[in-house]
């Protein structure tokens, strides 16, 4: 009998996911530290992601994204992308279209950035990797802008996942990193432009480090391997590498001659980039063939191209077949040229590399083969924009624009990098200068191209915190042997908390010689303290120990700024990483909009005009994009025909809209709610350095450089503002609080709804139309005014005056309209005074009031560059003044934008030029008598004199704008004092401050920009602020005092006037 083993059941396969949910996770203190980390960053990128409303530009990309599901997008090199596009569209698809959703892409793509550290694991160790995936989790700027749908978030992932394949390549030579290098540089092509200087950034480092490479072999092979020979002999191929790499089947008796066996790794990467770039940059080629006169000018352009003359798109109705033939055969020879080394190269890994990088590169380009154009105005028309917009030089930022934002937001990795760059630099590997050449060359063509902007703060602080991190595992490193966990714990939170102490205190006492003293020794006693504490754990300590003092003593600064930035302000511009940010005033109006639409029957059909002036349009096209009658017009000439039910008004037009109303006598809308339609961070940085680093430039070829010879003036006035201005002291409180303590630039609207519509409630109600009658603020504080159209009402009053009855006369720089009033702010009587109120184009903005002892009244007309006199039934007596000629010397009646004006006890009119700096001094009757000052900073010098007052006993008194000072002049016009104000000096243009001298001899000032009034002594001394906290002052100009000795305030943002008591 044979016996035969049973044979044991079969056990069925496990799929797939069976074998997912089998796998077990060992989970250390490493994994549940990036479980962490990856948890809340998701909720930093993620919650509340609709909380503001969107920027201009994200308006914009949502826009085309929504529109690209209905087949209405094409790729235009003005707006970027297209990748973004795409994966935004994909997204709207999926959750449909809202603020929250339009900010999903780059929060995914911010998420993924925070991830990608981990590709360098074997670069960077486990306390690296740990490090740089915390500060790009917690980085200030990039956690704003993965919440920010512009296009800089997904750049910043694509350069992320080149660096890490690069290196990955560098380190172990596998194919598939070159692929992975070549989608990360397509993606990140078809993302934005300024990818270009980044891959300059990189194909440099590439071409020195292959140089320093094939000078070791060379000098390896013969035995001669010195510090200097090596550095002399990089120096030398450095110049060449590119071409020898490019060229390297092609040279075997110079690789021969030089011992060069194979192409190091460093080649490889340097040959694949280039051969990709190359293509990419053909549209270079035009310049030459137009020099030489075998292209024409402007020939060799997609059909839609930038116009640098016109400064617009233009687009031609065809694409002439020679033209394009002529393009198609640039492109065939460069694009041949990088094959043939290629090929020559790796002939199936740069196929595979190169032609998946083109392939989705063309697909998104084309929006997935629909739009043929997309091969032009990618691969030309990209590249020829963005060289094109250097020169507009948009945001006009300084060239210390960078030097104010990384230290502001970034000082965290900042601070570590630069503590250890002897480590990085003189001690560290090729990776870690890399890292250091990808910081400071980003820096460097940054702070070079024309365009700087705060999204760009995205491609330094990236490499920042990768250097950083880098530092600190190279500190931990140091360390050989750290004691066990229970000693090293304590330690590590003692020295953090110490540093933090330190810190808190350094940055919160008062400011002043003695607290400076104090400052010096809290911060002698923290290290004092760290380094008994780190003694006894030896020398190797010491660089980890200051890396966790230089962490704890900034790292609740670091997260306490990106909370404010990116949280508790997000729509309000008071940090350096917000540009010209929509207020949250949009969606309130686009809610009432709703309600409207709703309230009315009539839905999205509900019909709407909008603005378009100055790029007015957006972002309402995004919140308006489900209306169907939506009109978007320039009101510049007045309010357009038609039959709207709502108007949403650029406040520049709304003057006109208001003739426009008056002279129909249209009655449908009522008072306009006024808002900030976009505003910006007062920039008055701009004005502290005027002048560049260095005395020149020398040409390189196609570049200019800089020559590095430093320009005095400027270096002057740095020291002069760090050592003796208060540079340093303003620094350190922003640094603090990120808080300018001035408000924000805007650009402001009015929205006008139906005179029966009720915005709080929704609802269509009767609302009476009447001018207003005088009533209080919630303090109790007399006021009249309000905005609207009506009689008594304002659209930006700026100028007020009493007449010799009591009566008070107010000037409207918008509505062009002088106002009179009794004393108790009922209104009386309003002229125009334009001498054309029916011509649209006459050109008027008056900014400065006066009334004289007889009930004369003088209106300086700011922008109708002329003085304008009324008599005391505000009927027109004479005009004089007019337009300056810059061509030439002013003359006496050449008048650069008079803003206010003043009556002295002869009855001679005073008027401040402002552009000009000077004072003009007329007759009644407006003959010229004389001129008093000149520009200057000098006394009786001014620079932007703006509001003028003459005192009861003759003296003159001039708001010297932009030299910061009130300056006091005798009833000559001869200097005889002066007084600082601290506060004036912005640059925004509505930011123009008047004073008036009070009958006791006290001087009242205003101060636009900061919101206040405030009261001085002839000395300077000040006595008083008037800031009320709970209804602030918004825009106050003109200043009037009563016969009780109270003030009445013109609020230009409020359009009203309020009656202060002194205290």
């Amino acid at each position: 009998m044979t016996l035969r083993a049973a044979t044991p059941p079969s056990t069925p396969a496990m799929g797939a996911l069976e074998r997912l949910l089998q796998v077990r996770v060992r989970v250390n203190w490493e994994v549940a530290l990036y479980i962490v980390i990856f948890a809340v960053a998701f909720g930093l990128r993620f919650w509340d992601l609709g909380s503001r409303a969107l920027h201009h530009d994200e308006s914009i990309h949502a826009q085309w994204s929504w529109g690209l599901l209905k087949g209405n997008y094409r790729h235009d090199p003005v707006f970027h992308g297209p990748l973004y596009y795409h994966v935004q569209g994909a997204v709207f698809y999926l959750f449909g279209a809202s603020d929250y959703t339009a900010r999903v892409s780059a929060a995914i793509f911010g998420m993924g950035l925070t991830a990608l550290p981990l590709l360098l694991r074997r670069r960077l160790g486990a306390v690296g990797t740990l490090a740089a995936v915390a500060l790009i989790a917690f980085s200030p700027t990039l956690v704003y802008y993965s919440r920010f749908f512009r296009e800089d978030i997904y750049m910043a992932f694509f350069t992320m996942l080149m660096v890490a394949a690069m290196w990955r390549y560098l380190a172990g030579g596998r194919d598939r990193w070159l692929i992975v290098l070549a989608l990360a540089f397509a993606g990140s092509m078809a993302t934005k432009e300024a990818t270009y200087l980044t891959l300059a950034v990189f194909l440099i480092f590439l071409d020195v480090y292959l140089a320093a490479l094939l000078a070791v072999a060379t000098l390896d092979a013969r035995g001669v391997n010195t510090a200097w020979r090596r550095a002399l002999l990089t120096v030398a191929l450095a110049p060449w590498a590119w071409a020898i790499a490019a060229l390297w089947p092609f040279l075997g008796f110079l690789r021969r001659s030089f011992d060069w066996e194979e192409l190091p790794r460093p080649g490889d990467a340097l040959i694949l980039l280039g051969t990709m770039t190359v293509p990419l940059i053909t549209v270079l080629l035009r310049g030459p063939l137009e020099s030489l006169g075998v292209v024409g000018e402007k020939q060799l352009v997609c059909r839609c191209y930038w116009d640098y003359d016109a400064g617009d798109v233009v687009c031609r109705p065809t694409h002439p077949a020679r033209d394009a033939l002529a393009m198609g055969g640039l492109f065939a020879i460069t694009t041949s040229a990088t094959a043939l080394i290629g090929l020559q190269w790796r002939p199936k890994t740069w196929a595979l590399a190169a032609g998946g990088a083109a392939l989705l590169y063309l697909t998104l380009m084309t929006s997935l083969w629909t739009n043929l154009e997309g091969l032009c105005s990618g691969p030309w028309g990209s590249l020829d924009y963005w060289i094109g917009q250097q020169d507009v030089q948009r945001g006009g930022q300084p060239w210390f624009y960078y030097y104010m934002l990384m230290p502001a937001y970034e000082f965290l990795p900042l601070a570590i990098a630069v503590g250890g760059a002897w480590w990085s630099i003189v001690r560290g590997d090729a990776f870690s200068r890399f890292l250091w050449f990808w910081l400071a060359g980003t820096w460097l063509v940054l702070s070079m191209a024309g365009e700087k902007m705060p999204w760009l703060n995205t491609h330094l602080a990236l490499p920042a915190c990768i250097l950083a991190a880098w530092t600190i595992a190279r500190a931990w490193r140091a360390w050989q042997s750290p004691p066990p966990a229970r000693r090293m714990i304590p330690l590590l939170l003692s020295v953090a908390l110490t540093a933090l102490g330190a810190m808190a205190i350094i940055a919160y006492i008062p400011g002043g010689a003695p607290y400076n003293v104090a400052r010096a020794g809290v911060a002698l006693g923290a290290v004092l303290m760290i380094c008994v504490t780190a003694a006894p754990f030896g020398r190797r300590a010491a660089g980890a120990l200051a890396v966790v003092a230089v962490a704890g003593a900034l790292v609740l600064f670091s997260v306490r700024t990106m909370v404010m930035a990116v949280y508790e302000r997000g729509d309000v511009p008071k940090d350096l990483l917000i540009y010209t940010q929509s207020s949250p005033h949009i969606t309130d109006i686009a809610d009432q909009v709703d309600m409207l639409a709703a309230a009315s029957g009539k839905g999205f059909a509900l019909p709407i005009a909008v603005d378009s002036t100055d790029s007015f349009a957006w972002p309402w096209a995004w919140y308006l994009r489900d209306y169907t009658s939506v009109a978007y017009m320039d009101f510049t000439a007045g309010l357009p025909s038609g039959d709207y039910a709502v108007l949403l008004v650029n406040q520049s037009n709304a003057g006109k809209v208001n003739d426009s109303l008056e002279q129909s006598g249209d009655v449908r809308y009522g008072s306009p709610i006024p808002y900030p339609h976009r505003w910006w961070f007062d920039e008055t940085y701009r004005s502290a350095i005027t002048t560049g680093p260095w005395t020149g430039h020398v040409v390189v070829g196609p570049f200019e450089l800089p020559n590095l010879v430093p320009k005095r003036a400027t270096w002057e006035t740095i020291g002069s503002g760090i050592f003796r201005g208060r540079w340093l002291p303003t620094i350190a409180g922003y640094w603090r609080d990120h808080d300018p303590h001035r408000p924000s630039g805007s650009v402001d609207a009015l929205a006008y709804f139906p005179a029966n519509f009720d915005p709080e409630t929704g609802a269509l109600t009767t609302r009476p139309l009447e001018p207003p009658a005088p009533t209080a603020d919630k303090s109790g504080r007399p006021l009249f005014g309000g905005i609207g159209s009506l009689p008594g009402q304002f659209v930006s009053p700026v100028d007020v005056e009493a007449g010799p009855e009591g009566n008070l006369y107010v000037i409207d720089r918008a509505s062009k309209k002088l106002q009179k009033f009794d004393a108790q702010g009922n209104f009386v009587a309003s002229v125009d005074v334009r001498a054309n109120p029916a011509d649209p184009n006459e050109s008027a903005e008056p900014w400065g009031l006066e009334v004289g002892p007889g009930g004369t009244i003088i209106v300086a007309d700011t922008f109708g560059w002329r003085v304008r006199v009324f008599d005391r039934d505000l009927k027109p007596v004479t005009t004089f003044g007019g337009p300056p000629d810059t061509s030439k010397t002013p003359g006496p009646y050449d008048l650069y934008g008079p803003r206010d004006a003043a009556i002295d006890s002869e009855g001679n009119i005073w008027v401040t030029d402002t552009g000009h700096g000077r004072l003009m001094v007329y007759t009644p009757a407006g003959v010229f008598v004389r001129q008093v000052g000149e520009r200057g900073a000098g006394p009786g010098q001014f620079d932007e004199p703006v509001g003028l007052d003459i005192a009861a006993d003759g003296s003159i008194l001039v708001a010297d704008m932009y030299n910061r000072r009130v300056q006091i002049l005798n009833a000559r016009g001869e200097y005889a004092g002066e007084f600082a104000v601290d506060g004036w000096g912005g640059q925004d243009v509505k930011d123009k401050p008047y004073l008036r001298a009070l009958r006791d001899g006290r001087v009242a000032v205003s101060l636009p920009g900061l919101n206040q009034v405030r009261v001085y002594d002839r000395n300077g001394q000040l006595l008083n602020t008037i800031a009320p906290s709970e209804e602030p002052l918004n825009r106050p100009y003109g200043i009037v005092e009563t016969a009780d000795g109270k003030l009445w305030v013109s609020e230009g943002g409020s359009g009203r006037l309020r009656l202060f008591t002194l205290q």
